[in-house]
């Protein structure tokens, strides 16, 4: 059986569409902005990217291996673009996000993250991934002590 090569730009497509497309089809636009969906859209892509990146290890793994680090980064940079939505100098009490979400998931996750960049060497987007770390510290430090 002869097989097609896999397309780096299309690889991960299914999750291209993802929650975002949901939350439009359903009218909840207004909620891409909110940080705790945001930041659910980052720990969830993560966890897709393993997810899928462990299948196509198994089932191709000459031609994954092909594309594998274009595919990461393209697919980091989507999830990065979704934290980079959110701001960075402190999150609305309303929101809640450091006890919506486990801290150690999201400081995990972003440490990910933070590590792929350095990676990559591009360090400004380190220094953003830093403050998210941090905000999510000081919100989780403000929770530990009340």
């Amino acid at each position: 059986m002869n097989m097609q090569p896999l397309d780096k730009n299309t690889l991960f497509s299914i999750f291209e569409q993802g929650d975002e497309e949901i939350y439009r089809e359903h009218g909840l636009e207004g909620q891409l902005e909110n940080p705790f969906v945001l930041l659910g859209m980052v720990l969830r892509g993560l966890e897709n990217y393993y997810l899928m990146d462990l299948m196509y290890m198994k089932r191709h793994p000459k031609h994954y291996k092909e594309v594998r680090q274009v595919t990461k980064y393209k697919y980091f940079n989507k999830l990065y673009g979704y934290l980079n939505r959110i701001d960075s100098k402190g999150f609305s009490d309303i929101y809640d996000i450091g006890t919506s979400f486990n801290s150690n998931d999201i400081i995990s996750g972003l440490e990910v993250l933070l590590k792929f960049y350095e990676e990559v060497e591009q360090y400004e987007k380190c220094a953003v991934i830093k403050r998210y770390q941090d905000l999510v510290n000081s919100k989780r430090d403000v929770v530990e002590v009340r």
